[in-house]
């Protein structure tokens, strides 16, 4: 019924008169499987995630510990904590600037542990680059490529430290982390391969992550983190109000670049 239905569909409208129809449709379509749903947390479906999924786990835990890998200015640390009180959060922010914000944002709150530094695989030093015109953006990114090409803009870089999970978690006797959540303009999967100890180990229940039209300057694909993660967790892309599980790796429906966030969640819980 599907291949009558594709090829009726393609007879009527297969045609270049139909490009903005057809565009229209498709752009429609993506945002109905969890792409481009970035106006706000609502929509995004990270507000319903941890309603439904953070929160109710933490009612099972004495101590919760989240990591906020790419706090910015600290708006998902507060949201964590408006629904988690009893929270333990580890930020993690290396601009200077943003840093400098983030600090002032959060400086009353005590379950807060707050690092300027990136997180990436290995500890060490890197450029951290902005827009030469907007220094301290949200969009601050260890390639240059993000300001150049994607966004056709000068840039400015600051030096910054960089450490990984691993050695975060080996240095503060961090058993576990329930929940890692990575926004680090295209780096995500450099976080995770930082985190291999904690991962291998099953000491990572849950794990969101970004994967946007930045992926094409940092040259990763989707299959990237499926070949990481598959194998321990469950995939799912984030909708508003709900979870969508990518139950097999295909090029076609998972190599989208664009803006969608996708949750890792153990297949022990």
């Amino acid at each position: 019924m599907l291949k009558l239905i594709f090829s009726i569909y393609r007879k009527l409208f297969a045609r270049g008169g139909f490009v903005k129809f057809n565009n229209f449709l498709f752009n429609c379509s993506i945002r109905g499987l969890g792409i481009y749903n970035y106006e706000n947390m609502e929509m995004s479906g990270e507000n319903a995630f941890i309603n439904n999924y953070i929160k109710k786990d933490s009612l099972k835990n004495n101590s919760y510990i989240v990591f906020d890998v790419g706090a910015n200015r600290g708006d998902y640390t507060k949201l964590i904590l408006e629904k988690i009180p009893d929270a333990q959060i580890f930020s993690f922010e290396p601009h200077p600037i943003t840093y400098k914000i983030l600090s002032q944002n959060l400086i009353k709150l005590k379950k807060v542990r707050l690092f300027n530094c990136a997180l990436s695989s290995e500890k060490g030093c890197l450029e951290l680059y902005d827009y030469k015109s907007q220094d301290g953006s949200s969009h601050a990114s260890l390639n240059a490529e993000v300001f150049t090409v994607a966004h056709n803009s000068e840039t400015v870089s600051h030096k910054v430290e960089v450490s990984t999970v691993d050695l975060i978690c080996e240095k503060n006797n961090i058993e576990k982390i329930d929940f890692l959540k990575i926004d680090v303009e295209g780096y995500e999967l450099d976080v995770l391969k930082g985190s291999k100890y904690m991962i291998d180990n099953d000491k990572v229940k849950f794990i969101q992550f970004e994967f946007t039209q930045l992926n094409t300057t940092t040259r990763l694909y989707f299959k990237d983190f499926w070949e990481l993660l598959a194998n321990k967790y469950k995939i799912y892309r984030l909708l508003p109000n709900d979870l969508l599980e990518i139950k097999n790796y295909s090029p076609t429906g998972n190599e989208i670049f664009g803006y969608q966030n996708f949750v890792a969640i153990h297949k022990g819980i």
